[in-house]
């Protein structure tokens, strides 16, 4: 038997020598057919001979996924030498550490990576030869690719067998080593053959696929697919300029793509796009859509029949229509959203397997796939179970061909990697049903242990919460719960890393508060014990592995060392300033944006363009608000609340308001902010045409309004057995006031307005919920409804004078201090809005408390349940009676907000007695 996995690469290629073999879509001059791309590798091969590169010699491969990454790392097989693949976006250290280990004596790498290659030279303190991927203009003696691959070779090279057996190492892929010894992985010629071989035996894939790469290439899982297979049977491979939407589409629209391997994360994101295109259609078409859905894996499930694409047509034609084979590989996959994909009519084959294993040593199939497993062992592979634990999960065991024999110099971790009788320990839990199934639980040495009893395997609920397209990266961890009476006892924290380009796209400026919301409601479909109870959010990406496994250990040292702020994660990353920023920061724009800055952070020394302002300075979103406002203060112009949302950093905002300064060094028109100045000069003439509309309300339209409201009031009472009391302190003052109620559904506002008498009913308005009020359509059912639309996240200093302004005219404003709803019906953390205008004003507030509308309608859901509703009016107050009249205006504010959340949470608890 042929078991030369470099000979079924030099088969293929000239079996199919005229046909597409690579591109990067888009790119001149990376398209190879496998008769170019054969002549490359050969090439390479006998260049790194007559260079003197010897059999079995490690050479480097570091860049961006390219043909030509293939080509060399082919290159390096055939010639006998080994492949040592790294990540281009690793640290320097690590990387100098891996080719110190692996004493490498050459390396291709990619363009991008030249200047962070000389570092490691340094580092090394030896030079090593060096050839560029890319055609780009070179020094330092780096030699070109297109040089090396256009080598002449004698006649008879090309009929010389390669020189490796089975046996020899072929890849040497680290797993970890940024410190101290590396665990290197050595994977032969014979690993690679039976790997291949393997999954293709599973998989059957057809010499006329083709396959988008977007797995990096230094990957084991991206080599098993997109290099052994798809190469080793004369398929296409298709590469994209980046991992962008934009990209992706292109690809889809003009490649007839017909497999596509990618992270969970991929595939999630892809889901959410057309689970989100649904939800935005009308209710039949939504209950189509279900309907179609349940019945279609009914079919599937029971006589393995699908209609996806006839049911799903667009959805298919969205991933071009061609596309048959989808993979996931890399991490855990979310089994409802695995049983979705096959309900539309893919089948996703999923696959386990580490490093250490060559990939893949079990896979599901597509004839016989059991949804959330990751199937049964591949051909030249075993599995079982170490002793099983409480819950029934064993370790892992695994044997076959394509095992590796032991990490590279390293003896201790090889020693404890094997049982006795020679199975390797994969540290992963598992469970095996009844047809022989795999289903992977988590790792051994990270399960959490909480004072229950419960065990909590974090890679769950790390799946789970990574649903949410606004983390880029996610972590759970048991931490310390100081709150707990029990010794030891811990709780669970997320550490999320923002999709900022999401954001961006989305608008979402408020990023902590909008991840928090996420993770909450997601929190809602798990047990009470499983949801995560803070957060850490970070602008850093999660310290990983070489194999991008999180390191949790690091994470939890940190925190045992530095404690945890859920407000922010200490911005760790050093910053040099270039000429630009320093001149960016000089200027009054810049000035004037680091003052505001400092006014509502604390302990900030050096501030930075590049840092976020709610990630690395700890600004929650009406301090992020606040900034705004006092650009908008000093320089007398009015943010666009889209623009606003969209500027994350300290220099993005320097050159937004450059935008509208004209220059960075425009003049300040006021360079002091007061709340006190802005809200008492207030005008409703200062471009503030929604409150004009509020303020000349026609008498007809509040007949209508009022009587529409108090059949809500009656609806409530006999639904939700609305009990009010303190209604009798509202005619106790006289207007203006201010009314603050605690936030729990989306109905409160009309659950505390539908009490109010004419009077009231017809002179109270409200600021904000501006996500309603979108259309014109809406604009104008909030002027019945008295709303001004305008979103104080984003346009903090207009919505407060909008505020201001209605209170002067004798009205009454209604706002909920928290500015969100609280699903779990505990108070959160109240905004100072409402103290600035009672205290700079001189008005009362009437705190008011509700209760048990958060299981009425909760936040994250569309359906509304019967409960026992609650409503109380406090006792009036005022902002001079409760504060000292030498404090600061800072601290008047937040003593207000303190003293109105107490107010209001005693009400609760008596209510709840």
């Amino acid at each position: 038997m042929n078991n030369s996995f470099v000979q079924l690469i030099i088969d293929a290629a000239e079996s199919h020598a005229d046909k597409r073999a690579m591109e990067i879509i888009g790119v001149e001059g990376t398209k190879y057919t496998f008769g170019e791309m054969l002549d490359a590798i050969r090439s390479i091969a006998f260049r790194l001979e007559k260079e003197g590169i010897a059999f079995g010699d490690r050479v480097a491969l570091i860049g961006e996924n390219h043909p030509r990454w293939a080509i060399a790392y082919f290159g390096i097989l055939y010639r006998g030498a080994v492949c040592v693949p790294i990540d281009p976006h690793g640290e320097i250290e690590t990387i100098t550490n891996f080719l110190e280990n692996s004493e490498v004596k050459m390396a291709f790498i990619g363009e991008d990576f030249i200047d962070h290659f000389h570092k490691v030279e340094e580092n090394l303190g030896r030079k090593i030869p060096v050839v560029v991927l890319q055609d780009a203009e070179l020094n330092n003696g780096f030699q070109s690719f297109s040089d090396w691959a256009s080598t002449k070779r004698p006649p008879d090279f090309d009929k010389q067998a390669p020189p490796a057996k089975p046996e020899d190492m072929a890849v040497l892929i680290y797993t970890s080593g940024t410190t101290g010894t590396p665990k290197g992985v050595p994977l032969t010629h014979g690993n690679i053959y039976y790997e291949t071989q393997g999954c293709q035996e599973v998989m059957n894939v057809s010499e006329n696929e083709v396959v988008l790469s977007v797995l990096p290439l230094f990957h084991v899982f991206a080599q098993v697919i997109n290099l052994w297979v798809i190469a080793s049977i004369g398929a296409r491979v298709c590469y994209v300029k980046e991992l962008a939407p934009a990209e992706l589409t292109r690809a889809f629209e003009t490649k007839e793509i017909t497999m596509l391997t990618g992270v969970p994360r991929l595939w999630y994101l892809f889901h959410k796009k057309i689970f989100d295109g649904v939800a935005a259609q009308s209710f039949s078409v939504r209950w189509l859509f279900d309907k179609m859905l349940k019945f279609n894996f009914f079919l599937r499930e029971k006589f393995n029949i699908s209609l996806g694409k006839k049911l799903f047509g667009k959805v298919h034609e969205g991933f071009g229509g061609k596309l048959a084979i989808t993979i996931s590989a890399g991490s855990r996959f979310d089994e409802k959203i695995a049983k979705d994909y096959y309900a539309l009519g893919f089948t996703m084959i999923q696959g386990y397997g580490l490093t250490e294993t060559c990939g893949a040593v079990t896979s599901t199939r597509f004839e016989n796939s059991s949804v959330g497993s990751v199937g049964k062992a591949v051909n030249y592979a075993e599995i079982k179970l170490g002793e099983p634990n409480d819950d029934g999960a064993g370790e892992v065991l695994i044997k076959g061909k394509m095992v590796f024999s032991g990490y590279y110099k390293n003896p201790e971790a090889t020693e404890g990697a094997f049982t006795e009788d020679g199975w390797f320990k994969s540290g992963d839990l598992g469970k095996i049903d009844e047809n022989g199934d795999l289903f992977i639980v988590g790792r051994s040495k990270d399960v959490i242990v909480l004072p229950n009893g419960k065990n909590i395997h974090p890679e769950d609920l790390e799946v789970h919460y990574a649903k949410t397209p606004l983390v880029e990266e996610i972590c759970i961890l048991g931490v310390k719960d100081e709150n707990s009476a029990m010794a030891g006892a811990e709780k669970l924290i997320a550490i999320a890393v923002p999709d900022f380009a999401y954001l961006k796209q989305n608008s979402i400026a408020n990023s902590r508060e909008a991840i928090r919301h996420e993770l909450d409601s997601l929190g809602r479909s798990l047990p009470e014990y499983q949801r995560v109870r803070d957060y850490v959010v970070r602008s850093e990406p999660l310290p990983r592995t070489a194999t991008r496994k999180i390191k949790r250990f690091q994470l939890q040292k940190e925190i045992a060392e530095n404690g945890y702020d859920n407000k922010s994660s200490p911005d760790k990353k050093r910053r040099e300033f270039t000429d630009q920023d320093n001149a960016m920061l000089d200027s009054n724009v810049g000035k004037s944006l680091i003052k505001a800055i400092k006014q509502n952070t604390k302990d900030v020394e050096k501030i930075h363009p590049e840092m976020s302002l709610e990630i690395d300075l700890g600004l929650d979103s009406l301090s992020r608000a606040e900034i705004f406002a006092a650009l908008e203060q000093n320089f007398n112009i009015e943010f666009d609340s889209d623009k606003a949302a969209n500027a994350l950093t300290v220099g993005e905002v320097i050159k937004l308001t450059q935008e509208y300064t004209g220059s960075a060094n425009a003049e300040i028109v006021a360079a002091d902010f007061d709340w006190g100045d802005i809200v008492r000069n207030a005008e409703a003439g200062e471009n503030l045409p929604e409150i004009q509309i509020i303020l000349n309300k026609s008498a007809f339209s509040n007949w209508i309004v009022f009587s529409a409201f108090k059949f809500f009031n009656f609806i409530f009472k006999i639904f939700l057995s609305l009990e009010v009391s303190g209604l009798e302190e509202l005619k106790k003052i006289k207007r203006p006031f201010l009314i603050c109620p605690n936030h729990q559904s989306y109905i409160d506002p009309f659950v505390v307005s539908s009490n109010f008498d004419y009077e009231i009913f017809t002179n109270s308005f409200a600021v904000g919920a501006t996500e309603f009020f979108q259309s014109s359509f809406m604009k104008s059912i909030a002027r019945l409804l008295n709303t001004v639309p305008i979103d104080p996240d984003a346009q903090l200093l207009k919505a407060m004078k909008a505020g201001a302004v209605g209170l002067k005219h004798g009205k009454i404003l209604n706002i909920f201090p928290e500015g969100e709803r609280a699903f779990d019906g505990e108070l959160h953390s109240f905004k100072k809005g409402a103290a600035i205008l009672a205290a700079e004003l001189d008005l009362p507030i009437v705190p008011v408390a509700l209760d048990g509308l958060y299981k009425v309608w909760a936040r994250d859901s569309n359906k509304i349940s019967l409960a026992k509703v609650k409503v109380r009016f406090g006792k009036p107050f005022y902002a001079k009676d409760v504060i000292d009249a030498k404090m600061e205006d800072e601290a008047k504010y937040e003593a207000v907000t303190a003293y109105l959340k107490a107010e209001i949470a005693a009400m609760i608890d008596e209510m709840r007695k």
